[in-house]
C-alpha cells in the first residue's frame, strides 16, 4: 500500500475522532441549556409562565411577573433516600402546652397561641418603621434572659445600628448573638454550628442563595430561601421568626406560597399618628386566628397594654351625640370600642361616604337598611364613621352600634348612657345573634356598663339585669314624624 494512502486514512481517522468529540461537547451544552431555562413567575400568587404578561391570568394582578431562571427536575435528580418511613399517629408524642417557649411578653404569647411552638416558622410583616425589628430584638433579649439560646440575623442593618437599638432598649447586660449575613448557605452553616432554639431573620427579602440566579427579594430567591430555612427548622427542631416586607397594597411581598408555607402569619399594624401598635394573627396552626396583641411605642421600646377595652373608650360611659359603644370579639378576647359618626348636609352633588376601621361596603349596607326600614334619608347627607383609637374591626357584631351612632348624629341626640350595643343587622332590619355573647357581656359588665342591647334571638339562658333584647332596629331607631333634621 502506498504511503500517501496510509497517511490519508490516518488523517481521516483523526478527523472522525475530532468530529465525534465536538459533537459530544455540543450535545452536552444543548442538554444543559435545556435543563436551565428562563420563566416568568407572578410575585403575588406564584403562577408560572413561559413568557411575560402584563396581567396574571391566575390572580388578576398587573405587572406582577418577574423573570427567573428555572432548573428542570432532571438537573438535580438524585437517588431516592429510603431512610424515611411512615409514622404511627398513636405512637407520636404530641407537643403539649408546656412544651412551648413562654417569652414573657404576654401579648406576643397570646398572638402565638400560648408561646413559641417548637419547630414553628413564624412570619411577621408590617409597614416600614412600625416596630418589627424593635419587637424581635426585645424578644431576643427576653429569651436570652431566660437562658434560651437565640440567634438574631440581620440582613438590612449593620451591627452598629443594631447596637444602637440594643442600648436604647436597655439590653446592655444581655449577651445576644447577632450575625450580619445575607447569604443563605453561610446562615445555615452558622445555625448548624451554634444550634440555637430560636432563630430570628430580619428580613427574608434580604437573604439570597448562591445556587439561585437573581437579586435578593425576587420570587425565586424568596421561595427557595424560605423553603430551605423551613426544612432545616422542621428537621432540626428550632423555631424560626421571619420578617417580611409588605407591598403598597398592604400584602406581604414575594410569592403567595410564602404565607401558605409558614405556620403563623402575623401582621404588625399601626398608624404613625397613634402611639399604639396592634399585633394580629391572620394564620395560626397552633392557636386562634385574628388574635390581637396590643402595645404602645415608647422611647425604651414596645410596652404592653394591660386593659385594651379602656384603651379605646375615650368618653367613658357618658354618651355624646354621634357616639356609641360596641363590643367585638377578636381571637379569644372581647374588646370594647367606640364608634364615632358624623352626619352633615352635603355641599356637593354626590354625598360622601367615609369610613375608618371597617369595610366601607358595610357602611353602604347599613345606610340602605336605615333608609328602607327606619324611614331615614341620607340622599343629601355626608356620612363619616370611624372606630376611635385606630382600631380595625371585621366583626359583624358591631353593626348595631354603627347604626345607632349614625342615627344619634343625624338627630343630634345622644344615646342612652352606659350602654353597649351588640348585634348584626339583617337585610330586613332584624338584629341577628353573634358569637361569644357571654364573654362580650361579661366584659361590658366588668367595665361598669349598665345596659347591653342584644338580639332577641339570642339564647334565652343569657339572663343578666343589664340585658335589653330587641328584635328589630326600629325598636331603637324610630322613623321621623316630620322629616329628618
Amino acid at each position: 500500500m502506498p504511503d500517501w494512502k496510509l497517511k490519508s486514512n490516518n488523517n481521516f481517522g483523526h478527523f472522525l475522532c475530532r468530529y465525534y468529540i465536538l459533537l459530544v461537547i455540543h450535545l452536552k451544552n444543548v442538554i444543559s441549556m435545556a435543563k436551565s431555562r428562563t420563566i416568568f413567575i407572578c410575585n403575588n400568587c406564584g403562577y408560572e409562565s413561559l413568557k411575560w404578561a402584563g396581567k396574571c391570568p391566575e390572580c388578576g394582578h398587573w405587572n406582577s411577573f418577574e423573570e427567573v431562571e428555572k432548573v428542570s427536575a432532571g438537573s438535580s435528580q438524585k437517588k431516592p433516600s429510603s431512610s424515611t418511613i411512615p409514622g404511627i399517629l398513636s405512637e407520636i408524642k404530641f407537643g403539649q402546652q408546656e412544651d412551648r417557649i413562654i417569652t414573657g411578653m404576654r401579648e406576643l404569647d397570646r398572638v402565638l397561641g400560648g408561646g413559641i411552638y417548637p419547630a414553628s416558622v413564624n412570619l411577621i410583616a408590617g409597614d416600614p418603621g412600625i416596630g418589627k425589628s424593635t419587637l424581635l430584638l426585645q424578644l431576643a433579649g427576653l429569651l436570652t434572659r431566660k437562658n434560651i439560646s437565640t440567634l438574631y440575623i440581620t440582613g438590612e442593618e449593620s451591627l452598629h445600628q443594631i447596637r444602637g437599638r440594643y442600648e436604647r432598649l436597655g439590653l446592655n447586660d444581655l449577651p445576644i448573638p447577632v450575625l450580619a449575613e445575607t447569604e443563605l448557605e453561610n446562615i445555615l452553616v452558622q445555625i448548624e454550628k451554634d444550634f440555637p432554639r430560636v432563630v430570628i431573620i430580619d428580613s427574608i427579602q434580604s437573604i439570597y442563595s448562591s445556587h439561585i440566579s437573581g437579586a435578593p427579594g425576587n420570587v425565586g430567591q424568596v421561595r427557595e430561601c424560605a423553603a430551605r430555612l423551613f426544612r432545616s427548622a422542621k428537621e432540626n427542631n428550632w423555631s424560626l421568626f421571619l420578617v417580611g416586607h409588605i407591598t403598597k397594597e398592604g400584602g406581604i411581598a414575594g410569592p403567595k406560597i410564602l404565607e401558605h408555607m409558614v405556620d403563623v402569619v402575623i401582621y404588625f399594624e399601626g398608624d404613625s399618628l397613634y402611639r399604639y401598635r396592634i399585633l394580629r394573627s391572620l394564620k395560626n396552626r397552633f392557636g386562634a386566628t385574628n388574635e390581637l396583641g396590643l402595645f404602645y411605642m415608647e422611647k425604651e421600646g414596645l410596652k404592653e397594654v394591660d386593659n385594651p377595652s379602656k384603651l379605646f373608650l375615650s368618653n367613658g360611659q357618658i354618651s355624646q351625640p354621634g357616639t356609641s359603644v360596641i363590643c367585638s370579639f377578636e381571637g379569644t378576647r372581647p374588646i370594647l370600642g367606640e364608634i364615632q359618626a358624623l352626619v352633615s348636609r352635603s355641599n356637593y352633588g354626590v354625598p360622601q361616604r367615609t369610613v375608618s376601621g371597617f369595610d366601607q361596603r358595610r357602611l353602604a349596607l347599613i345606610l340602605a337598611i336605615l333608609e328602607k326600614h327606619c324611614g331615614l334619608n341620607f340622599g343629601f347627607q355626608d356620612v363619616f364613621v370611624k372606630i376611635a383609637g385606630g382600631l380595625r374591626i371585621d366583626d359583624p357584631g358591631i353593626d348595631l352600634g354603627i347604626a345607632c351612632a349614625i342615627y344619634s348624629s343625624l338627630t343630634d341626640r345622644p344615646l342612652q348612657d352606659s350602654a353597649v350595643y351588640i348585634g348584626e343587622l339583617g337585610l330586613n332590619g332584624d338584629i341577628r345573634p353573634v358569637s361569644q355573647l357571654d364573654r362580650r357581656i361579661q366584659e361590658a359588665i366588668h367595665l361598669g356598663f349598665r345596659h347591653v342591647y342584644i338580639s332577641s334571638m339570642e339564647d334565652k339562658n343569657v339572663r343578666q339585669p343589664q340585658i335589653i333584647r330587641i328584635r328589630n332596629i326600629r325598636e331603637i331607631i324610630q322613623p321621623p314624624k316630620s322629616g329628618n333634621k
